[in-house]
């Protein structure tokens, strides 16, 4: 009986790693923000402190068109902010991390390179985001990107100026790297699906230099001013998936409990 319970109990702790796979560790919908300039604004939750910004990072209200974007969302429009916003992390990470969130390309023309990337422990860290035309151009129109490093990285999805893009990507140490080297992406998926995901669309694989991260932040490079680029991004999430250690204490947990129940049955 007693092994009957273990093995109902490690049933239950695998359908609950796999149903709550991903633990969030911040998490910001800008809704609590009146409309302007990001910087010094301080909702969400998981974060140390307020968002800093340049000008050019300002809450806006979405419509009905931005869906699944609802009420407010960040959007960006100067040309070249290496720091266009950053907010520090109450909760440092330094194992492998999930994040999503919502993206569009609300107006002006796509071009060439034209970039929002999401940084990681600093400017030139592991980034996920908007790069273009793979940058380059040519053939290559895909324009969602990841990668570890500050510069190329692997390409997904060619964009339409108002349509919103989930980008769900995954940042990884592996092969006993004490840095962040691997990097996957998913178009179309967000955390809450983590649980479910089959294999990413596109992987990077390059040594950062980043061990640990306790900011993150967005950059901005080549944005059109005539007619003005303007990206919106909205629903951000950070999350890590729990350790082995704490699906173990989980499955223990499971155990006690069913053997109490037998003991009063």
């Amino acid at each position: 009986m007693r092994q009957l319970f273990s093995a109902l109990a490690l049933a239950a702790m695998a359908t609950t790693a796999s149903a709550a796979s991903v633990s969030y560790v911040a998490s910001d919908n800008f809704n609590s923000y009146g409309a302007g300039a990001l910087a010094g604004a301080n909702g969400g939750t998981g974060f140390s402190g307020a968002w800093t910004g340049s000008p050019g990072a300002n809450v806006v209200a979405t419509t009905g068109a931005d869906s699944p974007m609802s009420g407010n969302a960040l959007s960006f429009s100067t040309p070249n902010r290496d720091n266009a916003a950053s907010r520090t992390l109450a909760t440092s990470l330094d194992r492998a991390f999930y994040v999503s969130f919502d993206f569009q390309f609300d107006g002006g023309e796509i071009g060439n390179n034209d970039f929002l990337g999401l940084w990681f422990g600093e400017t030139f860290g592991p980034n996920i985001g908007l790069k273009s035309n793979c940058g380059v151009g040519g053939n290559c129109t895909a324009d969602l990107f990841v990668r570890t490093e500050g510069t190329g990285g692997v390409f997904q999805q060619n964009i339409a100026i108002g349509t919103t893009y989930t980008v769900l990507g995954l940042f990884e140490k592996v092969g006993n790297s004490s840095t962040y080297n691997r990097a996957s992406l998913w178009v179309g998926d967000s955390l809450a699906n983590v649980g479910s995901l089959g294999a990413a669309d596109v992987v990077y694989n390059g040594a950062s230099t980043v061990s640990s991260i306790s900011t993150i932040g967005f950059r901005t490079a080549n944005l059109d001013t005539n007619p003005a680029d303007r990206l919106l991004v909205d629903n951000l999430r950070v999350g890590v998936v729990p350790t082995p250690g704490t699906l173990a204490l989980l499955g223990l947990g499971l155990v006690a409990a069913g053997l109490a129940s037998r003991r009063r049955a």
